[in-house]
């Protein structure tokens, strides 16, 4: 089942392509990692696939409208500032909003789902805290969590293991595996290459806007790729674990 369709998106800045003509399918049950350097792209194509900024080609979710779109795709944008001190749980609810009619008070299935979230976000104890008052990755955590809540059969999320301790960048990506796992998708621009290779089924190869690689880690990964797209080495191996991979050095 197909998730998301985009065909020959291409977004300027003046007359240049920042976005250049990049066309892709992603289907239920995956865990898609968008990489590759600053400034490849990733995160405008990102935004231009919902809609968030104007752009050439075709959308799957652009071309719904707004509340459908919020009922299709949940997405986490890569800042992470919250401005109000509401408590954890009441900004996690706000994932809800998609779901609820005009006025509606959330339902005991809402809260089922705002609880659900929080425990997988590991955010327990959390809930009457204002979201203000926490650290950094704990706010990222918070967000995650709202995104989970929403519930939706796609997710996108711009670096959310950004700024997270080791232990809660595998433990999200954890989380990201068992959604696939329930049918559900997922697309993430990730700058570690390491969990990328390890719990991602996809990667999608970004460089100077233009698509560049699409296939399992195993065949994004490649010496040749790292060395052309990131200029660097690096080490790709497997164990009883999965893959392994290691940035060595910088190429001259």
């Amino acid at each position: 089942m197909s998730r998301l369709n985009v065909q020959n998106l291409t977004v300027r800045r003046g007359q240049c392509p920042v976005v250049d003509n990049v066309s892709l399918s992603v289907g239920a049950g995956e865990v898609v990692g968008l990489i590759g350097p600053n400034g490849a792209g990733k995160t405008t194509l990102l935004r231009a696939i919902l809609s968030l900024l104007p752009f050439e080609g075709t959308s799957s979710l652009a071309a719904l409208d707004p509340r459908a779109r919020a009922r299709a795709a949940a997405w986490m944008p890569q800042a992470r500032e919250i401005a109000w001190p509401v408590p954890v749980e009441t900004l996690v609810m706000l994932g809800r909003v998609p779901h609820l009619a005009g006025g509606a008070k959330p339902s005991e299935a809402d809260h089922a789902a705002v609880a659900s979230a929080i425990a997988a976000m590991h955010l327990a104890g959390f809930e009457t805290r204002p979201a203000t008052e926490l650290s950094g990755g704990e706010q990222a955590r918070v967000l995650i969590a709202r995104v989970l809540a929403q519930d939706t059969p796609l997710i996108l999320a711009d670096e959310p293991i950004a700024g997270l301790d080791p232990a809660h960048q595998i433990s999200t990506m954890e989380v990201f595996r068992r959604e696939a796992a329930a049918g559900k998708t997922v697309i993430a621009s990730i700058h570690d290459l390491g969990l990328a290779a390890r719990h991602c089924t996809r990667l999608i190869l970004m460089d100077k806007g233009k698509l560049v690689a699409d296939g399992t880690p195993e065949e994004v990964l490649t010496a040749d790729n790292m060395a052309r797209v990131f200029r660097i080495n690096a080490h790709l191996s497997s164990d009883a674990s999965g893959l392994l991979f290691q940035p060595l050095s910088v190429l001259a």
